[in-house]
């Protein structure tokens, strides 16, 4: 009986935080019921295992909630996820992907729970409005950019530009990911086909890249040298200079690609309010100082990011759009095969 009545209450609750601009008040109210179902589970692709953990203990000692955490690839996420839904089973109350199709399809079947957060309002412009419903919210982000091998490329001669990456001088000494495999590789190739069209990748294929499934295996080719410049996420590079690997990162002309990376509620939460409390927390600051420890972007401009990087407000940025991911990485990944034969 005691159950069924926080059930009820949460309900209650959910009603009045839903309203239209709901107050600070109403935030109280959530945090409240919040700690009146004192757990949720946390269905996570989009971080690694050990800083997913560290975020859950930083919320658990904040409100006294445990966060059950169950980590994963976004596909393998995914998979658990539908196979929940499709068997009417509430176990994931919070789900994170880096695959935004997956939040696109979720939403289309009404299965998630919309729920806009106050913290929204204080993350940077540039992370906003991943959703205009509030199905779902940006919660963690990264950039791509020109990465070089410091020991071999002077600074002078390093690409400046995702144009420069196509001159001659680099034939043989480009390492990528592919775009069918890796999600950063196929935003990358999305936005460089949208920007130059198939004749950039008629002019990189004669150029001879080696390409790996993992953009981590491009990392590691330009650290050693058999490389020297690649296309990659920010935040591996940093960690790997931090290591003492001769990586420099050159922001390009055009623009960063920003990949945002979104969360969002599981309609059939058995907490609903303590995954609308965790939306608040990802947003807030403790997350994001998180986040710009592992090197991702900061989302908010009252935490900075660790020496190397810039904060977003300084750096020129590409934002794909929904369709650009959705529709544009299965479009460049099969012409990529074409070119490319892999």
């Amino acid at each position: 009986m005691i159950r069924f009545s926080r059930f009820v209450l949460a309900g209650v609750t959910a009603m009045l935080i839903v309203a239209p601009g709901f107050a600070r008040a109403d935030l109280k109210e959530v945090e409240a019921a919040a700690k009146r179902e004192a757990q949720l589970t946390w269905y996570v692709a989009s971080i690694d295992a050990k800083n997913a953990e560290k975020a859950g203990r930083v919320f658990t000692q904040k409100y006294g909630i445990k966060v059950d955490i169950v980590r994963a690839p976004s596909q393998i996420m995914y998979q658990r996820l539908e196979q929940d839904l499709s068997q009417s089973t509430g176990n994931a109350d919070v789900f994170s992907s880096v695959d935004v199709g997956n939040f696109v399809t979720l939403k289309k079947n009404g299965s998630l729970l919309a729920y806009k957060p106050e913290a929204v309002a204080q993350i940077e412009p540039a992370f906003r409005d991943l959703d205009p419903d509030n199905f779902f919210h940006a919660t963690l982000a990264s950039i791509i950019i020109i990465a070089y091998n410091n020991q071999k490329v002077k600074p002078e001669d390093a690409p400046k530009s995702w144009s420069d990456l196509l001159d001659a001088k680099w034939k043989g000494k480009i390492a990528l990911g592919h775009p069918a495999y890796s999600g950063f590789a196929g935003n990358w190739a999305a936005q460089m086909s949208k920007l130059y069209g198939k004749t950039y990748f008629e002019k990189l294929e004669v150029l001879q890249p080696q390409v790996g499934r993992s953009l981590f295996d491009a990392i590691n080719l330009v650290s050693s040298g058999e490389r020297l410049v690649t296309a990659s996420p920010i935040a591996p590079i940093l960690e790997s200079a931090d290591k003492g690997n001769p990586l420099t990162v050159q922001y390009p002309t055009e623009g960063a690609i920003l990949v945002l990376t979104p969360s969002g509620i599981v309609k059939n939460a058995p907490h609903p309010n303590a995954a609308r409390l965790f939306m608040e927390f990802m947003l807030g600051a403790e997350f994001n100082k998180i986040l710009a420890e592992a090197h991702y972007e900061t989302m908010r401009s009252d935490v900075k990011p660790l020496p190397g990087a810039k904060p977003i407000s300084e750096i020129k940025v590409i934002r794909p759009t929904i369709d650009d991911t959705t529709v544009g990485i299965p479009a460049v990944a099969e012409l990529w095969r074409d070119l490319f034969g892999q």
